[in-house]
């Protein structure tokens, strides 16, 4: 047994620190993706506060005036209704058919309550791109950044099982904080941040690699479906092929909507109807879908009931279906993304996805901390060492200082500026490299206390800036009495400010850290030793 610990510290230790940074990269941007939709609403200010859903059957009737007027004989018309975080906060709206020409179009509209069209925001990745790059990394190919993220989510489960099996007091260090006691409470923090939230580490880690497992199949896809895969046929053997359905010819006017929402309310039971299909509205074969939402189950499908457009009467019915592999695959993606989950769940898995962040970054910390004990004497080993010390600084203080840069860069940057939303994502980036090398050239000490001041101003003054730059501030967004406010906007500025509190409170750790061996050293006497005397 002790020769397992012993591999398997060797094991946690190394694929801990190989792949460390990329991990932490990962974990910083998905966990933000967590509030991706409260972000994108935060970074486009123009947009007014989101539809309220009171009357599901009028939002879709409105839409659907729209699309008939705006696209008339449109094969398709697909809306979707606000009624949880998981979509737009706005109507959508979205047309497709083929026009007299014969070319296919497909278009969308986000519209309000009344029809109206919902004002233009400034170009912006938001929230989305920041969950978009903790798998694509923004500036490679896609299918490249999965591969990556999947080669790092290998190590981290690694790493993990390594790191359960080698501290065999794990639960017992969980209860052991030893404060201001250098590389011991380095590791304390990191068995405490590790056993917190191990559930949480183990399900996102492995449901990252269910997300990304094609990647790793895909020569035994292709081997079946080709070079790139026919999706089509994938589908079609998975579900069954899929019943044809086409336009009669012959024309019929489509029915009331109101009584299919009702049924569709009682079929879906508890889930608001937030969806609903319109095909081949004004023919004989219409048909209307409604579906419910992502809500309330982490399996990721969307129940749904169709009908016969002109009759009205129920066609087919398809609840959420559990059964086998599929249903592991489905539920494992969905606890991944959490979009089911409502407010207190959320924050439980971003507050864990901080967590993990912290884990990260005491794991890599500890690790130079403990080869500098190792490998004193060594000059050339200590400098590749110190390179990796001030390379952490720039990593794990840096890349927070980059993010809040990108939010400010959505206050900061023309608002009519070409390729306005690739400048924002250019200026994390920029930033983040900016961070490494200052790291490189100055001590770890004041570089921590540097860096980890910036990010708290940095954060802490975002609320400042929005109030600055637009009327949605505190002052007028949080709810208060006699007031709906904008949850949204307010939630992310005091986000942004309890962020900043929590980087001031690192930042004042690590000036205490770094004056405690001052106050320590005692200063040598200049008065001269008197002997005493025999009589004494």
């Amino acid at each position: 047994m002790t020769l397992l610990r012993q591999s398997m510290a060797w094991m946690h230790t190394w694929t801990g620190l190989l792949l460390g940074w990329v991990l932490f990269f990962m974990f910083v941007t998905g966990s933000a993706g967590y509030y991706d939709t409260e972000l994108d609403r935060w970074m486009k200010p123009e947009q007014p506060i989101p539809v309220e859903v009171t009357d599901p059957v009028a939002l879709f009737q409105v839409a659907l005036e729209k699309g008939l007027k705006e696209n008339p004989g449109a094969d398709r018309y697909t809306i979707r209704l606000p009624t949880t975080r998981t979509y737009s906060p706005y109507i959508t709206l979205g047309a497709s058919g083929t026009d007299a020409s014969g070319q296919s179009y497909h278009n969308t509209y986000t519209i309000l309550a009344d029809g109206s069209a919902v004002p233009e925001a400034r170009e912006t990745g938001g929230g989305q791109q920041l969950y978009r790059m903790h798998w694509t990394f923004h500036y490679i190919p896609e299918i490249v950044g999965e591969f990556l993220s999947g080669f790092a989510a290998f190590f981290m489960l690694a790493a993990i099982v390594s790191g359960v099996i080698t501290h065999k007091k794990i639960f017992a260090d969980f209860f052991t904080f030893r404060l201001a006691k250098g590389h011991r409470t380095w590791l304390d923090s990191h068995n405490i941040l590790s056993v917190t939230s191990l559930p949480y580490q183990v399900m996102i880690t492995f449901s990252g690699l269910v997300f990304v497992m094609s990647v790793f199949f895909f020569p035994i896809i292709g081997a079946q479906y080709g070079v790139p895969p026919d999706f089509a046929a994938i589908e079609a053997d998975v579900l069954g092929e899929p019943v044809k359905h086409e336009r009669s010819g012959i024309p019929a006017p489509l029915n009331d909507i109101a009584p299919m929402v009702a049924k569709a309310q009682d079929f879906l039971g508890d889930e608001p109807a937030t969806g609903m299909t319109v095909k081949f509205a004004g023919d004989k074969n219409a048909q209307v879908a409604i579906s419910g939402t992502l809500a309330g189950s982490p399996l990721r499908e969307i129940p749904r009931i169709s009908f016969d457009g002109v009759t009205g009467e129920i066609i087919e019915s398809e609840p959420r279906r559990f059964y086998g592999p599929r249903t592991i695959i489905k539920s494992l993606e969905g606890l991944h993304e959490a979009l089911f989950a409502g407010p207190i769940l959320r924050i439980v898995f971003f507050m864990s996805g901080l967590m993990g962040c912290g884990m990260i970054a005491t794991g890599l910390v500890l690790w130079t901390k403990k080869r500098r004990q190792k490998l004193r004497g060594d000059a050339k080993a200590e400098l590749n060492l110190t390179v990796i010390e001030r390379l952490n600084v720039g990593v794990i203080a840096g890349l927070p200082i980059a993010v809040a840069v990108y939010f400010w860069a959505n206050r900061v940057l023309p608002v009519g500026l070409e390729g306005r939303a690739d400048w924002e994502i250019n200026t994390l980036f920029l930033t983040w490299l900016a961070a490494m090398i200052v790291s490189l050239a100055r001590p770890p000490s004041k570089a921590w206390i540097e860096q980890l001041c910036l990010a708290a101003g940095l954060f802490a003054l975002l609320p400042v800036l929005n109030a600055a730059t637009t009327s949605l501030h505190l002052g007028n967004t949080l709810p208060l009495p006699g007031r709906n406010g904008d949850v949204a906007m307010a939630g992310v500025d005091i986000a942004f400010i309890l962020i900043g509190v929590g980087f001031a409170y690192a930042a004042s750790i690590a000036m205490k850290k770094q004056e405690a061996p001052k106050r320590r050293a005692k200063p040598h006497s200049t008065k001269e030793a008197v002997p005493r005397s025999p009589a004494e």
